[in-house]
């Protein structure tokens, strides 16, 4: 593989490397500061992640991925810009573990005795299996993974108590699928003069040619997918239909509908129709908290934490380990 699109695909994964939670949630703000106290590289209320914590979690994402190989990096360059993307992956993930964790305690959410057994039989058993040269890189003892454990155990509770309660009835039309022409352009002028052309005969294809600002003349899509001023119209629209030009904040619109429902992709959306009702769910939760806390970001901190590239250094089942001794449904 080309070593330059190596990298790129390296880059992709690191940012995708949240979804290990199964959480796709934006975070509480992140504001850069020094109170998030000294050791620490973030706070959340009156929670705060320490450098230990985050070297278990970039140690076991490095090795879990095999992000710096050393025959794939073209220069010292590639190897900051990747080091930036996992640590940037690590503070994602783990300021989402410190949300949850947080709406847990605001609402009386705890673990079972016997969920606190299992996370501490699960500390044990991933303490036994580092190397001394994990230890010495997380300076972690047995207890701080437990804490991190149940920690980590507690976060995901609370996700999968969410997503439950997420109604997955989803309706024909909630879910539908269109299939279109689009004209988008961004002057008032241009605007104008498709109006003109759609009122004088021409095709809908030729004036998309001429004036269209979109990547695309023919589009696939569901709700949400444009501004809602073109659902409100695109949406109500029969076969062959042209609509007038739909005003946005972005632009002007035209449209002329192909297929007002596509069946098949239709089914097929309803799976991320329920996704993004789950991700606005837990949205609005962090919101919400938002209004009550504060977080605080030290930059400083993060910059100063190292990747440890050693081979001796491979610790990768930290959430392998806990998932086998605890997992909710």
């Amino acid at each position: 593989m080309n070593k330059r699109i190596k990298l790129v695909t390296i880059l992709i994964l690191i940012m995708s490397l949240t979804l290990l939670t199964g959480c796709s949630i934006s975070d509480f703000h992140i504001y850069a500061s020094s109170t998030s106290g000294i050791g620490n590289v973030f706070k959340i209320g009156p929670y705060s992640c320490s450098k230990k914590e985050f070297r278990v979690y970039l140690c076991n994402y490095k090795n879990l991925y095999g992000v710096f190989d050393e025959s794939e990096m073209e220069d010292e360059s590639s190897e900051k810009l990747v080091e930036g993307g996992l640590k940037s992956a690590v503070l994602e993930h783990l300021t989402k573990v410190y949300s949850l964790a947080l709406y847990a305690r605001d609402n009386d959410i705890e673990l079972t005795n016997d969920e606190e057994k299992n996370c501490e039989k699960a500390a044990e058993e991933y303490y036994d299996s580092l190397t001394s040269e994990d230890i010495s890189y997380m300076g972690v003892s047995e207890s701080d993974i437990e804490k991190m454990y149940k920690r980590y155990a507690l976060a995901e509770k609370v996700y999968v108590q969410l997503m439950n309660s997420v109604d997955e009835e989803v309706s024909e039309d909630e879910a539908r699928m269109m299939e279109a022409e689009v004209i988008y352009v961004t002057n008032e002028a241009d605007a104008a003069a498709v109006t003109k052309g759609l009122q004088e005969g021409a095709t809908f294809t030729s004036l998309a040619q001429k004036y269209s600002k979109a990547d695309n003349i023919d589009v696939t899509f569901g709700r949400h997918k444009y501004p809602k001023e073109v659902d409100k119209v695109v949406f109500n629209m029969e076969n062959g239909q042209v609509s007038n030009m739909i005003t946005t904040e972005d632009g002007y619109y035209f449209f002329k509908c192909i297929n007002k429902y596509n069946k098949e992709l239709s089914e097929q959306n309803k799976v991320n129709v329920i996704s993004e009702r789950k991700n606005e769910l837990v949205e609005d939760m962090i919101k919400d908290h938002e209004e009550k806390y504060y977080s605080h970001f030290s930059e400083s901190t993060l910059e100063n934490l190292v990747v440890n590239k050693s081979p001796e250094v491979k610790s990768d089942s930290f959430f392998q380990v806990l998932n086998k001794y605890i997992a909710f449904k």
